[in-house]
């Protein structure tokens, strides 16, 4: 079991297979997950191309503990957001050109935000031409039960800004805050 760090009282390590009888227990007392997510996707494993459970690179997972054992399990997943802008298209010719750069381009990008672990694309638009178009041509679909919130960028390595005291923090202080990583 790798220790990645500790702070305030809690360690976060990675999961190992020793986690799966808690997940299992975990995931079927949980009205939200029974049914809708399997304990290995919490050990950062999925179906791969031939039907077989195998390890997942794009996937970072680990488990929270404090002195009375494991708190929750948490698996990380990149996504990619995307912000596009558009020329503007006036003329049904330009307006095809676009729609193919588009459905071209993302695709080339995807391959590279494969390679670099991404697992999803995520966008936001209000209009409906353009999403219409999303769901149709290039597979998106929509998630109406996500929260998003923005990470600042941080000014030195390994830092951590404390989100239950975050809006009591300076910028400057909430840069400073770190965390204790263990080697």
């Amino acid at each position: 079991m790798a220790v990645l760090a500790e702070f305030d009282g809690y360690t976060l390590r990675d999961v190992t297979d020793e986690d799966l009888p808690a997940l299992k227990a975990w995931i079927e007392a949980d009205r939200f997950h029974e049914g809708v997510l399997e304990p290995e996707f919490f050990l950062g494993k999925a179906i791969d191309s031939s039907g077989e459970l195998a390890p997942d690179p794009r996937a970072s997972c680990y488990a929270l503990e404090d002195d009375a054992g494991t708190v929750f399990f948490i698996r990380l997943s990149r996504a990619a957001r995307v912000n596009i802008q558009f020329g503007q298209a006036k003329t049904i010719r330009e307006r095809k050109r676009t729609a193919e750069a588009l459905i071209k381009g993302m695709a080339f990008l995807e391959v590279q935000l494969s390679h670099a672990g991404c697992e999803q694309w995520i966008f936001e638009t209000s209009d409906e031409e353009l999403a219409r178009m999303a769901r149709e041509r290039l597979g998106f679909t929509d998630s109406p039960n996500e929260l998003v919130r923005e990470i600042e960028p941080l000014t030195a390595p390994k830092q951590q800004i404390n989100p239950l005291h975050a809006e009591q923090q300076s910028p400057r202080t909430r840069s400073e805050a770190g965390t204790k990583a263990v080697q």
